[in-house]
């Protein structure tokens, strides 16, 4: 399969194709920030594997949009995933487009090989308990490469949140225990990459290009 991948890359080259996200890498089965291509979809193509399953999004995941919008877009992420930064700027554009029309619904998968990915979770979280979730979140995928508990408590003051509560919630078990069960609904839904898209329960996996998803929208709004 490598010496396959090489080839594909080489006749790439050749014909003046622009190199996806990962043709930078040193290995054509990992990523430098440790992303397989096996669990970030959009890193490569033909993936045969099972589609996952939609479910109607837990009632408690931070979202944006009315909760009678006619399309929810669930959203299932990784703070230290690149191609998860590039699918959160892609929800940032449906939402400007689209307005109250469209629910975004975020859902943690921290992928295993990621290994400050389960803890940014948390903390965004803890953000998310002050009412500040998005503004966290948006902070985290700026600031991917930092993401150790000292640079979380960094961007949490730079967000002016309660720090003694914000400390205190990432002490407790609490959002730990609320990523874990996330991880294990996506492990039964066979959401194994990220990102992973629902747009009315059909999935989208990866960073696809912004009109894959305003196709899929606007289907469901003519509806």
């Amino acid at each position: 399969m490598k010496v396959f991948l090489s080839a594909g890359a080489a006749v790439a080259v050749l014909l003046g194709v622009s190199a996806i996200a990962v043709a930078s890498s040193p290995s054509p089965s990992r990523h430098d920030d440790g992303c397989s291509q096996k669990d970030c979809p959009e890193s490569h193509g033909g993936d045969t594997r099972p589609q996952p399953l939609a479910a109607t999004p837990r009632a408690e995941a931070p979202s944006l949009g009315p909760a009678d919008a006619k399309v929810t877009v669930e959203v299932w992420s990784d703070f230290q995933c690149p191609f998860c930064a590039r699918g959160a700027t892609t929800a940032k554009e449906l939402r400007a487009k689209y307005g109250d029309q469209v629910r975004l619904v975020f859902r943690h998968q921290p992928l295993p090989m990621h290994g400050q990915a389960r803890l940014a979770a948390a903390a965004s979280m803890a953000a998310h308990e002050q009412g500040r979730f998005w503004e966290f979140h948006d902070a985290l995928f700026a600031n991917q490469r930092a993401l150790d508990r000292a640079s979380l408590e960094a961007l949490a003051a730079k967000l002016n949140l309660d720090m003694e509560r914000f400390k205190r919630s990432l002490d407790s078990s609490t959002w730990s225990n609320y990523v874990d069960t996330e991880v294990a609904e996506a492990q039964r839904r066979g959401v194994r990459g990220t990102p992973t898209f629902f747009v009315n329960g059909q999935p989208i996996t990866g960073a696809q290009p912004l009109q894959v998803f305003t196709q899929a929208i606007d289907a469901e709004l003519r509806r």
